[in-house]
């Protein structure tokens, strides 16, 4: 553990619990992308992307650029075509994973011009940071260490380090200033999937590992406790952008039933994002396997059934910022249309996980959740089941400053 001077403030101050002033406790106003009745106004994908790392993706592999895969302006235009009006860029490295933390600036022109062309292409965009201080990209690929790069890729120092926790609170302050003025930022999440399980530690010392609601409460050590660091954040962020929406979401890598840990909104204008892969044997079916998932949605365990547990006590507007399924699974049509319905019977905007590039040599390397291809024999895209619900899109009151 790395134990530093701010640590020892923390601890000092019994690491209080964030509580939240009587005015943030007053009923929000409702903000006109992130309604809490009527029909949802954001729909659409998200991309995710990890920075360059030359000695495991070579110089050109994924488009050449620091960033990988590289999206280019068709891509963002390949969307809107085809009926969405929100990308969630999960973007990477804002801020150098290393001390001195610092703003990354070929990372900084690359979102930059990735703003501009979904822009130009009519989207609104949900601006995620997936990596930075503490924490590295590799921590979304701990299956494969070992495999396809070395496990000392994986740093997720963030859930030891209160000084790493400072630097990430800084790059979240720093990314709120360079998009707080852009028409096109529908908001700002604050950590993609947060997720102390594995790197942070329980009240006596070791690993955390509490997968249950509850038993997170019981166990989370305080220098590791997601909330008190979200609401930190939060609030700096708040101070520095007073009108971007700020999206939370729980720890347990976003999972929907986590939501009930967070407590009351932070700030004005929270958006709660839960990230949903449930039942992950079929979300996340590989290729190759003795047999075929088949999706099914019934008894006590549904998704409708967990987002409706935590949504009468959110007191914020509730985002579904990622969900998809292997399209090598069976019935990932009715999938897809299951999670759509709940949302938009609930008001709740959603993102479906993951929108390809046009590099079919980086696709070919990464398509289990390629929205624009089905399965074996090239059947059952997800694709044809969102552009169904896109439509909808078409009638929302939103202006935008792009082409649309």
């Amino acid at each position: 553990m790395v134990w530093t001077r701010r640590n020892a403030i923390f601890a000092a101050a019994g690491f209080a619990a964030c509580s939240n002033p009587p005015v943030l406790a007053q009923a929000p106003r409702s903000h006109p992308l992130w309604p809490t009745d009527g029909p949802p106004i954001l729909r659409g994908v998200v991309i995710a992307q990890r920075r360059r790392r030359v000695e495991v993706d070579g110089e050109t592999f994924g488009g050449g650029l620091a960033v990988l895969p590289a999206y280019q302006r068709s891509d963002f235009e390949a969307m809107a075509e085809a009926g969405a009006n929100l990308v969630v860029m999960s973007f990477p490295e804002l801020w150098t994973v290393a001390s001195p933390w610092k703003r990354d600036p070929a990372m900084a022109d690359i979102l930059g011009r990735q703003l501009d062309d979904a822009k130009a292409a009519g989207l609104h965009v949900v601006l995620a940071l997936r990596s930075g201080p503490g924490r590295s990209d590799f921590i979304f690929h701990r299956d494969a260490a070992g495999d396809w790069f070395p496990e000392n890729l994986i740093i997720d120092s963030i859930w030891l380090n209160a000084d790493a926790q400072a630097a990430w609170g800084e790059m979240c302050v720093d990314a709120a200033k360079l998009v707080k003025e852009r028409a096109e930022v529908a908001g700002l999440n604050i950590m993609v999937e947060p997720e102390s399980n594995v790197g942070g530690l329980s009240r006596n010392g070791g690993r955390l590992g509490a997968w249950s609601p509850l038993e997170y409460l019981a166990q989370v050590a305080p220098i590791s406790d997601w909330k008190r660091i979200a609401c930190d954040v939060a609030r700096k962020v708040r101070a520095t952008a007073p009108d971007l929406p700020v999206l939370i979401s729980p720890p347990a890598f976003g999972r929907t039933d986590f939501l009930s840990i967070m407590g009351a909104p932070p700030v004005s204008n929270t958006v709660w994002c839960v990230h949903d892969y449930e039942p992950r044997e079929f979300t996340h079916h590989p290729e190759v396997s003795a047999g075929i998932a088949v999706f099914s949605a019934g008894g006590e365990h549904t998704f409708e059934k967990r987002i409706d547990a935590v949504r009468k006590t959110a007191g914020a507007p509730l985002f579904l910022g990622e969900f998809g399924a292997s399209r090598w699974a069976d019935g990932v049509g009715a999938y897809y249309r299951a999670r759509i319905a709940t949302c938009e019977a609930r008001s709740i905007g959603w993102a479906a996980f993951r929108w390809p590039t046009r590099d079919a040599a980086y696709e070919e390397s990464d398509d289990m959740f390629n929205l624009l291809r089905g399965d074996r024999r090239e059947e059952d895209p997800a694709i044809d089941t969102l552009k169904a619900a896109w439509a909808n899109n078409a009638g929302a009151d939103v202006q935008l400053r792009g082409r649309n």
